[in-house]
Order: C-alpha cells, then structure tokens, then sequence
C-alpha cells in the first residue's frame, strides 16, 4: 500500500504536469498568430482583400485563426502566470520562507528580458506587460478567490467594455468606411510590403516606436487591465480549485466550447460572409471577438486539462509537457526565428507569404521546436532561458 505522501505526491505531479501540458499548446498555438505579425502588412490582417488576391484555402486559414485562435490562447497564457504566481509563493511558504523578495526579482529579471526582447528583436513583446502586471497581482493572492474571480472577469471585460458598446452601436448604425480600409494605390500597399525590408539597424527606429506605443499608451489604457484581469482570474480559478476538479473542467469544456464556439464561429463567418465589410468588422465581428476570446478559452482550458487527466496519446502529453516546462525558451525562439525568415536581414519573406503558406511555416517551426525540446531534456532538466532566469534571482536573492 502506498503511504499518504506518496499518493499527495503523485497528485500533486499529475496537477503540475497537465499545466504542463496546457502550457505546452498555448505556447505553440500563440505562434499561429505572432507570426502574422511578423510576415503580414497589418491591414491584411483584418482585411485580407484589402490588397488583392486571397484564395479560397486563404480564406479558410483566415477564418480558422480569427476565430479559433487570435486572443484565445494568450487569454490563457496569462491566466496561466497567475497560476504560476500561486504556485510559486506555495514553494516558499511550504519552506517557512516569504516569496516576496525572490519574486520581486524574478520580475525585474523577467522586465529585463522583455525589454531586450521588445526593443532589439520584436515590438510585440508580452513579457514585459506580465512582469509589471504580475507585480501588482502579486500582493493579491491572499485575497478571497471569489474576490479575484469577480474582479479578474470584470478587469478582463471591463478593458474591451468600450469596444464592446461600439460594436452594438455600430451593428445599428453602420460606420461609414475608411479610404484606408480598401487601399487601391500601388504606392499604399508597396510601403505596407517594404516596411520590414532593410538591415537590422534600419528597422531599428520603428521597432522602437512601436514597442514604446504599447508599453506606454496602450499599456495604461487596456494591457494592464486586462493582464490583471486574467492573471488574477487564474489565480482565483487556483484556489477554487476548479484547474483540478474533473467535473468543474467539465463544466469548462462543456459551456465554455459551446457558447464560445458559437460566438466567434458566428461572428467570424458573419464577417466573411460581408465580404470583409468595415462595418461588419467593426460591428458583430468586433463583439463577437471580444466576447468569444475569453469563452472559447474556458472551453479550451476545460478540454485540454480534462485531456491530460487521460492517458490517450501519452506520448504527445509527454513532450508537450516538456516544452511547457521551456515555455520562455520556446517563445524567444519563435520570435527569433520568424525575424531571421521575414525580414530584411534575414531571408526577407514578409508580405512574400500567403495565409495557407504560413501554416506549413508554422507546422516546421513546431517541429524544430519539439525536436529540440526532446533533445535538450535529454540532457538539462530546465530549458536554456528558464536556468538563465531562475539562478538569476535566486543569486540576487541572497545577495
């Protein structure tokens, strides 16, 4: 018979490991979307006829991403942080010892690396927004969970709120539609497609313009309300224990698949089906997006949590778990490797790829990914970034 800690231990294992394992998807969904932003002009990211030409399967990789992928899986990232964040003073408080000093400098470390990354490789850094944000969580976790439930959702719908009540408005009375939204100038789309053309040096000055917009402006105005939002939902969620009870991930699963799917499914197919319309984008598209992101996440938390409780394809459990494990690493690598492939000093891809194109993109960077994780965890038991970042504050913990 096995002793009462050796069981305790056991579940606490399958626990740590199916959020693993949730952090293994998310991590390699979220690259479905981030390389889009890297290799597509920003107009045809929501406008995808804007320029042109857009095959049939074009417009089905279109609309699987926008309504199955865009927001979903960073919603779950960062309420995955606020897990993290839980789990993390769990260790210290068990050993008799306060979280605060080591994490405070976790997160400084964490801005460090964020800031290198936004400002010498991709505007589009997240790290930065969840090193601050978790900051300000942070003192949060001895709150009631049913406080941090309600406050993480109305954080989380209350940033998109104002967009939210537009949408409807516009759904009434349909906004008139932009000159920049169907740009037919030659010289329009050659800029958009030039843009990330250039050494490394001249793409510089943008990069850091863009990077400072969203770490100022767009920061205060909408990330951090709804990065706090998320990460104190996950924190809740935690304590609840509902990322632990099969019949609560059922519920997820169940509703969140359901409502979610109809929601952005519909919202989505409406917006195709307009013909890419402005009005249809910025009326029950928008609403629809706003509302489904965070539905369809519950769905997919539910889903793949409820997954890892299984033993059905063991194997890919497995190694999905590992590059869990090396989330950090993998992200950077992502980042990295979609410069090198999209711009001008690299092999200069952007705006050369189509939608479809850029899911075979995706599929051989997973598989690179996924290779390289089973290679190194041959060897190391954390990931490159991972050591990197936790011998850092550890060291500047007891110095």
């Amino acid at each position: 018979m096995r002793q009462p800690d050796a069981e305790a231990m056991e579940i606490k294992t399958s626990r740590l490991a199916n959020l693993d394992i949730l952090r293994g998807v998310v991590i390699l969904a979220i690259l479905i979307i981030n390389i889009n932003y890297f290799s597509t002009p920003s107009l045809l990211r929501y406008n995808p006829l804007a320029f042109g030409e857009f095959s049939s399967l074009d417009q089905w990789a279109w609309f699987l991403e926008y309504s199955l992928v865009k927001q979903r899986f960073m919603t779950l990232l960062a309420m995955l942080y606020g897990v993290g964040i839980m789990l993390f003073s769990a260790k210290y408080e068990k050993l008799g010892a306060s979280p605060a000093k080591p994490f405070v400098y976790r997160s400084l470390l964490l801005l460090l690396f964020g800031l290198a990354h936004a400002y010498l490789i991709w505007d589009g850094d997240i790290l930065v927004a969840y090193a601050i944000c978790g900051l300000l969580v942070f003192w949060l976790r001895a709150t009631p969970a049913s406080v941090l439930v309600g406050l993480g959702l109305l954080l989380a719908f209350g940033s998109v709120a104002p967009d939210m009540w537009n949408a409807i408005q516009n759904m009434t009375n349909p906004p008139a539609t932009p000159d920049w939204w169907s740009p037919e100038a030659t010289t329009t789309q050659q800029q958009a497609l030039q843009k990330y053309q250039g050494s490394w040096w001249a793409l510089t000055p943008d990069r850091v313009a863009a990077a400072w917009q969203r770490q100022s402006l767009d920061f205060v105005y909408f990330t951090v309300w709804r990065c706090c939002g998320l990460m104190m939902l996950g924190m809740g969620l935690w304590k609840l224990g509902v990322l632990t009870s099969k019949a609560a991930l059922k519920q997820c699963a169940i509703w969140g698949l359901l409502i979610g799917l109809v929601i952005s499914l519909g919202a989505t197919w409406a917006f195709v089906n307009s013909g890419f319309s402005y009005d249809a984008f910025m009326g029950v598209n928008s609403l629809g997006f706003y509302l489904g992101s965070i539905i369809l996440a519950f769905g997919y938390l539910g889903l793949i949590m409820l997954w890892g409780r299984t033993s059905f394809l063991a194997s890919v459990q497995s190694i999905l778990a590992k590059a869990g494990r090396m989330a950090f690493s993998l992200y950077i690598m992502q980042s990295l490797i979609c410069a090198m492939l999209f711009y001008g000093y690299g092999f200069d891809w952007f705006g050369k790829v189509s939608r479809s194109e850029l899911w075979l993109v995706t599929l051989a960077i997973w598989a690179f990914q996924l290779m390289f994780v089973a290679v190194w965890f041959k060897y190391f038991k954390r990931g490159p970034l991972e050591s990197i970042w936790r011998k850092g504050y550890e060291w500047a913990t007891n110095h």
